[in-house]
């Protein structure tokens, strides 16, 4: 067996093998648990017409049995040996994974690999399945929170495959079939399409060998083939449910795509403007004017596209203001710019939050998968810090230009309103 060593990069080794798996390691001697993540470049986006949410089920599916264990064997299994298994669908990637303590790494590696490479995708356990995921799909229709935000996504990207909802609707997750998963399967997840991330309690060369010797086959991957992502001219959606007092409102506007190197800008943009409980909405909307009990802004970047966009939850009959005083703080912002001390709360809030989060080992294997995925590179955390250190006042503000003119033009809105009624007061024009 023949293996390309990357080599280290600030105690992560990488290393690629004859099957074109990438294997990514970072050791951390004070760890004494590993949590590995087997991820593929599939999501959301990826799902053929008539067949939304098939990523989707294909992770639920994963981990349901092989041709030598069934789902029970599975989990018994994998709790045998203090394991955790789970796995989560997004837009872009699919990542099955599995937080174990370091002494159990061989046979819970063992039993990862073998349900990752070889899931059988039974008729009778897909029956099963789609009776979960129809009430995670029902839940989601019933979740305002949830869906304002598919709303939003599709106001923002009309019909491309990225204004879809991930977990699809309960015809297209009724109308799958075990053939349609292994067919979907076969052909984008593939050891040559992934990335294997071990992060904690590992050392390099023995997960290496236990990767080869249990995903050494080369398996041909078909490339997504993905239509560029745009954002639609400006749109409002939004859905009448009379039984509610409350307006749950997410608007948005395009911004940048995950590899741009203003993201670390983009990332303290957003926490000044709604990340946290100084932000300058949080400040004036509950705080100085108690319009709202949430509010807050958030930032989402992709391969191909990105999006700013800030929520809140109001009576509807105090939306007209909130969006007045919305209006108010952007026009303020983009005039009177970002103070140092501002700037310099927001950037520490920001590496905070990067850096608190990082304690976990799952955040830190989720987290190199996806750069490599989407930048096709480590990028270690210290890289990250000195990235931010680096921002300037000038750098965030340079931002303002580019995204804060004009108003958030996309929305959408669960609540007692119509969408006219929603349309009028945003004052948004309708396609």
């Amino acid at each position: 067996m023949k293996v390309q060593d990357n080599g280290a990069k600030d105690g992560i080794r990488t290393t690629v093998l004859p099957s074109g798996l990438t294997v990514i390691s970072e050791r951390l001697p004070h760890i004494r648990s590993v949590a590995l993540g087997v991820s593929f470049l599939i999501g959301g986006r990826d799902d053929p017409s008539g067949k939304g949410g098939i990523a989707h089920m294909i992770e639920h599916m994963v981990f349901r049995g092989t041709p030598d264990k069934d789902v029970i064997a599975i989990n018994i299994a994998a709790e045998s040996h203090g394991a955790e298994l789970n796995a989560f669908t997004d837009k872009e990637m699919t990542c099955f994974y599995g937080r174990f303590p370091g002494d159990q790494f061989g046979p819970v590696t063992a039993l990862m690999a073998e349900t990752v490479s070889g899931p059988a995708f039974r008729a009778e356990e897909l029956a099963k399945e789609k009776e979960v995921v129809s009430e995670e799909v029902r839940s989601s229709q019933e979740d305002p929170d949830s869906l304002a935000l598919n709303l939003l996504f599709r106001a923002l990207y009309g019909e491309h495959e990225m204004g879809r909802s991930i977990i699809g609707t309960l015809d297209s997750v009724t109308g799958l079939s075990d053939t349609d998963l292994r067919g979907f399967y076969s052909d984008f997840y593939s050891p040559v399409c992934g990335v294997a991330v071990a992060v904690g309690d590992v050392e390099h060369e023995r997960l290496v060998a236990a990767l080869a010797s249990l995903l050494d086959k080369q398996v041909a991957c078909r490339p997504s083939k993905r239509t560029a992502a745009a954002a639609q001219p400006p749109r409002v959606l939004a859905e009448t449910k009379k039984e509610l007092s409350q307006v749950y409102v997410c608007l948005a506007k395009p911004a940048l795509v995950y590899s741009d190197p203003r993201r670390h800008a983009l990332a303290v943009l957003n926490m000044a403007l709604g990340g946290g409980v100084s932000s300058r909405l949080f400040q004036r909307l509950r705080e100085q004017e108690a319009l709202v009990y949430s509010v807050g802004s958030f930032a989402e970047q992709y391969s191909d596209s990105g999006l700013l966009g800030v929520y809140l939850v109001t009576d509807h009959r105090k939306l007209a203001r909130c969006v007045a005083v919305l209006r108010e703080e952007l026009a303020r912002l983009r005039r009177d710019r970002l103070s140092d001390e501002e700037f310099e709360r927001a950037r520490n809030m920001t590496k905070s939050s990067v850096l608190l989060a990082l304690e976990s080992p799952s955040t830190r294997m989720m987290r190199l998968g996806r750069t490599w995925q989407l930048l096709g590179r480590v990028v270690t955390v210290d890289e990250t810090v000195e990235a931010y250190n680096r921002l300037t006042r000038p750098d965030v503000e340079q931002l303002l230009d580019e995204l804060l003119v004009g108003d958030f033009g996309y929305c959408g809105a669960v609540g007692p309103l119509s969408e006219d009624a929603v349309r009028q007061t945003l004052g948004t024009g309708q396609e």
